[in-house]
């Protein structure tokens, strides 16, 4: 059965997962396509010069969004393998991240939002580090400061620094004031380079426009999007299913592993907030609601007890995302 295939803890994987990603993008290789940014999307200072110099070639935007997603999978995998918060040693979880984001065809090149979930799964690493840690200063301004510069790249991540205060609110057994003070530092000093980079070069106004449009451009390509809607709405039906499994069992979890299907919790609520409550957010917040949804999804499909469900649920997955590439 598929489920079996693609939760062994098997070196196969390593080829599998670009092969596959390879297979669900194949349209885009062949019709390669922009993403249509709204003024300012693009304009941030870490991501303009990548975005000029891709900007002629539409190929090249969709091969390095691959790599990105390929790269991405392994990093949420090794998050698991570090730290259990699925309690066996499974590929599954690079293999759902993969077909989330093969699901929405109009990221199948590159978006900032790639960037902004690298900085995140970074920040989220040291969060956890932290776990048991007897000082965790240095946890906490690095935490603060990753958010910072992948807000450079994607400014709406800026709305995920609150996870961070959160994160050691949940991970530390005792708050220390410093674990709230460090991480605004490490966050402000990116920031900092940045405005005295514009301020040197006399683009402040600039820089201050960029920020503008990225909060408050209007962004309906989601509502316009009925085949993606429909693919949402799958979607929807399957956190919530993994959801109560979760809360079924939740007492039988260890406490690290609560702890951090917590924080997945904070980041998932955040990422809904920001997609109704900001104007310019709409489909790519998806990439980064990805990375919780593909732990809890992953915790579903490999405990449920009637596994022929299990493998049901994930046959009509493949089926749907393969389906949208034809659309």
């Amino acid at each position: 059965m598929i489920l079996r295939l693609l939760k062994t803890n098997q070196a196969y994987h390593f080829i599998l997962i670009p092969l596959v990603v390879t297979i669900l993008w194949i349209r885009s290789l062949i019709l390669p396509e922009f993403f249509h940014f709204y003024q300012g999307e693009d304009s941030m200072i870490l991501y303009q010069p990548i975005h000029q110099l891709l900007g002629k070639s539409a190929l090249a935007n969709n091969l390095l969004a691959m790599v990105f997603v390929i790269i991405l999978s392994f990093l949420v995998l090794n998050l698991n393998t570090t730290f259990a918060f699925i309690r066996i040693r499974t590929f599954l979880i690079a293999n759902i991240f993969v077909l989330i984001i093969s699901g929405i065809l109009s990221l199948h090149t590159l978006h900032p939002v790639y960037f902004g979930l690298l900085f995140l799964l970074f920040t989220i690493r040291r969060i956890f580090q932290s776990y048991d840690k007897h000082v965790a200063h240095s946890n906490a301004f690095d935490a603060g400061f990753l958010i910072g510069i992948g807000s450079l790249f994607y400014l709406n991540l800026v709305f995920y620094f609150p996870m961070v205060w959160f994160g050691f609110m949940i991970i530390r057994k005792r708050n220390e004031w410093r674990n709230f003070v460090l991480p605004i530092f490490g966050f402000i000093l990116p920031w900092v380079f940045a405005s005295s980079y514009y301020f040197l070069f006399d683009d402040i106004i600039l820089f201050k426009q960029s920020i503008e449009q990225n909060f408050l451009s209007q962004n309906n390509l989601l509502q316009s999007n009925i085949s993606l809607l429909i693919y949402l709405g799958f979607l929807i039906v399957l956190t919530l299913l993994s959801s109560f499994f979760l809360a079924r069992q939740y007492d039988e979890k260890k406490i690290s592993t609560r702890k951090f299907f917590q924080i997945f919790l904070i980041i998932f609520i955040i990422s809904i907030i920001v997609l109704i409550a900001v104007p310019s957010v709409s489909q790519e917040i998806l990439v980064i609601m990805a990375l919780p949804l593909s732990c809890l999804i992953s915790n579903y499909l490999i405990f449920m007890k009637r596994q022929f469900w299990a493998n049901v649920l994930l046959y009509i997955f493949i089926a749907l995302v393969i389906y949208l590439q034809f659309l």
